[in-house]
């Protein structure tokens, strides 16, 4: 039987105990049917090398260091580097389950060059247990009983952090990840709708991952939809207007209401204030209401597109990665 050949491109910065949690998961899946390649595009975090799971015949793995602290700039320099037309992204704090090499191998001797797979996104049971803003982000994403052959995902329901394509002229002529996109957020939407205006089709896949980025931490997942409302619309909205304009996002912008509160004095110590109450209940099961994190999640947005004018895009900030 003819080995089927992959490369796993891993963007990373300072995530060394998922990083080889990821590895070893991988190498525990291998067999002799696949050859394996894992690229990981760091910007020097000064991981200990030596700890990694040592390369073998069908399972090697190639560390790079990268000045620019940004995922899109990291996952094409990985897609750049790969030795195989059978691509698979992950994202640093993604631990794949125990058959997310088999059904990946399976998927792409179905799929074509004009298709991208996205995966299945879950938490550790023992945090969504325990955390109620784990639990709302469980429910985000849909699960392997959801996947239906044929049946696409809209561009801002895929994840690049469990992606799979194969490399090719139709992919590279249309380019890859837009590297204007500095910070958190938007970037793989945008990739997903330039694709699926251009042809191709966004399916799901049932590989599944382990979202694990460390203790959860609800004040970092605040912080990402803080950037996601000061960067992430202001880079997409440069890149491309059309696409940004489809958000809910956007259209929340310029809801009239939107905008007569945004310019209250003060509005945003008022959302600071309603937020630290949200975050001061997250860890009593008894008092999940999976609205107050929807209004956790706009407020912080809110609070992002009021400081918006205050950020530089032309400053790469090192600080947003967590």
């Amino acid at each position: 039987m003819k080995k089927q050949n992959v490369s796993i491109i891993i963007p990373t910065f300072k995530r060394e105990l998922q990083i080889n949690k990821i590895l070893n998961s991988l190498r525990n899946q291998l067999n002799n049917s696949a050859q394996i390649e894992i690229l990981i595009c760091d910007s020097f975090s000064k991981y200990k090398i030596s700890y990694f799971p040592r390369s073998k015949n069908n399972f090697t793995i190639r560390y790079f260091n990268i000045n620019q602290n940004v995922l899109s700039t990291k996952r094409n320099f990985g897609i750049s580097k790969a030795k195989y037309k059978n691509i698979i992204l992950l994202d640093d704090d993604c631990i794949p389950d125990k058959n997310f090499l088999k059904i990946y191998l399976n998927d792409f001797k179905e799929i074509d060059e004009k298709t991208i797979i996205s995966g299945v996104v879950d938490y550790p049971t023992e945090y969504i247990k325990k955390y109620n803003h784990i639990r709302y982000r469980g429910l985000k994403h849909f699960k392997a009983e959801d996947v239906k052959k044929k049946v696409e995902l809209p561009a801002d329901k895929i994840v690049a952090m469990n992606m799979g394509f194969i490399n090719s002229k139709k992919i590279n002529k249309i380019r890859y990840f837009d590297e204007r996109f500095i910070g958190y957020g938007f970037e793989d939407y945008e990739f997903g709708f330039r694709l699926k205006k251009n042809g191709f089709k966004l399916l799901k896949t049932k590989a599944r991952i382990i979202h694990e980025e460390g203790k959860p931490d609800i004040k970092k997942y605040i912080k990402k939809y803080y950037h996601l409302g000061r960067d992430g619309m202001k880079n997409l909205l440069l890149v491309d207007k059309i696409s940004a304009k489809k958000t809910i996002y956007f259209k929340i912008e310029n809801f009239i209401f939107f905008k007569l509160f945004t310019k209250l004095p003060k509005f945003n110590y008022l959302l600071l204030f309603m937020e630290k109450l949200i975050v001061s209940i997250d860890k009593y099961q008894s008092m999940y209401f999976s609205f107050l994190y929807s209004f956790l999640r706009l407020s912080s947005y809110t609070r992002g597109f009021i400081d918006r004018s205050k950020s530089n895009l032309s400053e790469k900030n090192k600080t947003w990665y967590e």
